[in-house]
């Protein structure tokens, strides 16, 4: 069940959403305070934002702003009857990932909830570590982690074959083509894969590879 996280202060509007989008599927998680929200996504992990932006606390450009730079990169749309065209650019300016302006119809809103939700890609290693690899980002009991790039793939070749023992030799083959990586440089490549997830999941299989195993 995908959470959502609700920032508005219109004690109307937000039970209106809340009871429209529960009735939809979703998991949903209400506030007025942008304080609140901090609090919150410290706390646990949601799949979208839904932010007002003239709330208690910080206003909700401000509030964004200061997740993306926390490396937050959950996709949020603004639900606002700030409806000018600076307006908007602001809001995309700080990280939004879709505008709304009030009054809105709640099949549209549905519409665009479900265009960031249905094709968001994430792998869940445990309950509280998931790789979101459209980003190369890893988030472990809280702790946000960007891998380079390599690294990335490797780790989603992993989590595609999970619980297969792979060897060097075939994570080559399928992700570099052929192309000449060091003994040295693929080393560095796993321990930092581990480090990020925690050994217990990422195991060396002496003489034929590597197992990556899920909860």
């Amino acid at each position: 069940m995908h959470k959502i996280l609700i920032l508005e202060d219109d004690l109307h509007l937000r039970a209106t959403l809340e009871e429209e989008l529960i009735a939809e599927g979703f998991d949903i998680t209400g506030t007025d305070s942008s304080d609140n929200v901090l609090d919150l996504t410290f706390e646990q992990r949601f799949d979208l934002y839904l932010f007002d932006v003239n709330v208690i606390g910080m206003d909700g450009f401000s509030l964004l702003q200061a997740l993306r730079e926390s490396g937050d990169q959950t996709p949020t749309i603004f639900l606002t009857s700030k409806n000018k065209t600076t307006d908007v650019i602001e809001g995309f300016g700080v990280g939004a990932s879709d505008y709304l302006r009030k009054p809105f119809e709640m099949e549209e809103l549905i519409v665009r909830i479900l265009r960031f939700l249905l094709t968001k890609k994430e792998y869940f290693i445990s309950e509280d570590i998931c790789y979101y690899p459209e980003t190369y980002q890893i988030q472990n009991n809280g702790e946000k982690l960007t891998l380079k790039q390599k690294e990335g793939q490797i780790l989603e070749y992993f989590l595609n074959h999970s619980g297969e023992i792979i060897s060097k030799e075939k994570i080559l083959e399928d992700i570099y083509e052929g192309e000449y990586i060091t003994d040295s440089t693929f080393r560095g490549y796993i321990n930092k894969i581990k480090s990020a997830i925690g050994t217990a999941y990422l195991r060396n299989i002496r003489g034929e590879g590597y197992i990556l195993e899920t909860v």
